[in-house]
């Protein structure tokens, strides 16, 4: 299953092409990688190509840092999630995951 199709599994969407993707983005309010800025929060949907350890800030949150990759994007793009605890962070477990 190629980036695209596998961003699609699973959402009962048909995605095949790249214009099929952003559509499915636009139709939920998800953002494509190539269009945020630095600092930005916003809603992704992308494949992780690598994944740090979940790290405790110097304030009460926990960050997860990644390197993210969705279609529209030619490189991976580093992201931080962050929540105010452990278990609440999303369940990715390496490389090839979707969040």
């Amino acid at each position: 299953m190629d980036r695209i199709s596998a961003l699609g599994a699973g959402t009962g969407t048909a995605i095949h092409t790249l214009s099929d993707y952003r559509h499915h983005l636009k139709r939920n309010m998800i953002q494509a990688l190539d269009t945020i800025q630095a600092n930005q929060i916003t809603t992704l949907l992308f494949v992780v190509s690598k994944l740090d350890p979940i790290q405790k800030t110097l304030g009460t949150d926990y960050v997860l840092p990644l390197w993210a990759i969705d279609p529209t994007a030619s490189n991976p793009i580093r992201v931080s999630i962050y929540r105010r605890s452990v278990e609440s962070m999303p369940d990715v477990r390496g490389p090839g995951d979707i969040v």
